[in-house]
């Protein structure tokens, strides 16, 4: 069964890449057509050529690339669940299943934002990330622990804890990329005007952004509140500013400060997208840091 489920991983990791590779294409389509069409004369005014009509996309390549995230994330969720019957816990123990639990919440979680939403041209941003992560995990597979270190000899509360965190992580790794694709429209008001032309309006991105940020933010904050309760079942304490706690408490905060910034001040534009990349590092820090390269208490997992 365990072979079965790191089959099922490397198919979602190949849909992954497909559906990246198609939103890009997608993205791109009109901004491709336009630069390597010939702009076609106006027979009424000689050698003044006329406006170019506007390129539509690709129903086709569209419809390819939404097809190829709900793949991923099917292949996905079905190998998590295979993997986590074979070693009878859930598979969040270790930084290889982390990573593939994370790739596919951010997979899953962009296809239900482009359902809801129409974010199709997100997943341009949205979708390498996955697949960074998929890769960075594939890279060094494991093939788990039947056995838990005792601190996470928890069932439920590792869980519930750990499920929320991956959550919270893939929705706002989609407000990290309907905020960078904010910042990429934003560079068309700095000298090259309509270059960017066939990506959203900087206002549908930070409104997405927004949106997805209101949904990631208060799992981030159910997720570290459980996670004190697991650390004092664990460790007998709440809160001992250990490296991971820190940091997540951290990435709240900046988050905190954009909801701030945003709802009742009003900010707009590149400077709340910015708070918005800057979260996501927080993120990807809390998530690599204490693995990689700062020891804890949460320097259990392995790489």
């Amino acid at each position: 069964m365990a072979d079965s489920a790191l089959f099922l991983l490397w198919a979602s990791f190949v849909a992954a890449i497909v559906a990246a590779t198609v939103s890009i294409l997608y993205a791109l389509q009109p901004w491709l057509a336009a630069a390597f069409a010939s702009r076609p004369v106006a027979a009424t005014e000689p050698g003044v050529a006329a406006p170019p009509a506007p390129i539509a996309r690709s129903a086709t390549l569209g419809g390819i690339a939404t097809l190829s995230v709900w793949v991923a994330a099917l292949l996905g969720l079905v190998g998590l669940i295979l993997r986590g019957v074979a070693l009878n816990h859930a598979p969040y123990s270790n930084l290889f299943e982390f990573s593939m639990a994370f790739g596919i919440a951010i997979v899953l979680l962009y296809a239900l934002f482009e359902y809801r939403f129409g974010t199709r041209l997100a997943g341009s941003f949205v979708l390498p990330v996955a697949c960074a992560l998929y890769a960075s995990a594939l890279a060094f597979p494991s093939e788990g622990q039947e056995v838990l270190v005792p601190a996470l000899q928890s069932p439920t509360l590792l869980t519930i804890h750990v499920a929320l965190m991956i959550l919270a992580y893939a929705v706002l790794a989609v407000a990290f990329g309907a905020a960078a694709m904010h910042l990429v429209q934003g560079l068309r008001y700095a000298g090259r005007e309509g270059r960017f032309d066939f990506l959203p309006t900087p206002e549908r991105c930070d409104l997405l952004t927004y949106r997805a940020v209101l949904v990631g933010f208060p799992l981030l904050a159910v997720g570290v509140a459980l996670g004190a309760f697991w650390a004092n079942d664990a460790w007998g304490r709440y809160w001992g500013w250990d490296p991971k706690e820190t940091a997540a408490l951290v990435t709240w905060l900046i988050f905190a400060v954009y909801i701030h910034a945003r709802g009742l001040r009003g900010l707009r534009g590149a400077r709340s997208a910015w708070i918005v990349v800057a979260g996501f590092a927080a993120v990807l820090f809390t998530y690599l840091g204490v693995n990689l390269w700062i020891s804890g208490l949460h320097s259990y997992a392995g790489v």
